[in-house]
C-alpha cells in the first residue's frame, strides 16, 4: 500500500538521488567523460523510476476497471505518486535547460 505523498517524501527522494551520486568518484575523476556517464546514470535512474510509477498507476487503473481491486484510494494514490514523480522530473529538466541557456549566453 502506498503511503500519502508528502513534502518529506519528496525531499527524501531528492536526497536519495543526490546520494546516488558518488562524491568520491566525482572528486577523483580525471576524465570528463566519467562525470558525464555518472550524471547520465542518475538521470536514467530518475526516468526509469518515473516510468515505473506511471506503469504501476496504469496497472492499478486496469485492475480497478476489471474488478480485481476495489480500493479507489489506492488507485488515486498511485496516480498522484506518478504525477508528482513526473512533475519533479519535468522541473529538473527545466532547470537543466535554464542552466544550459545561461551558459550559452555567457559564452557569447
Amino acid at each position: 500500500m502506498i503511503d500519502e505523498i508528502s513534502n518529506e517524501q519528496l525531499l527524501q527522494q531528492m536526497q536519495e538521488i543526490r546520494s546516488s551520486i558518488n562524491t568520491e568518484s566525482v572528486q577523483k575523476a580525471s576524465e570528463p567523460g566519467q562525470l558525464d556517464q555518472e550524471f547520465g546514470q542518475v538521470l536514467d535512474k530518475l526516468i526509469t523510476d518515473v516510468d515505473q510509477a506511471q506503469k504501476e498507476a496504469d496497472m492499478s487503473i486496469q485492475q480497478l476497471a476489471t474488478g480485481e481491486t476495489t480500493s479507489i484510494q489506492d488507485v488515486v494514490m498511485k496516480i498522484e505518486q506518478a504525477d508528482v514523480s513526473f512533475q519533479l522530473m519535468k522541473e529538473i529538466r527545466n532547470k537543466l535547460l535554464e542552466a544550459y541557456k545561461e551558459i550559452m549566453t555567457m559564452q557569447t
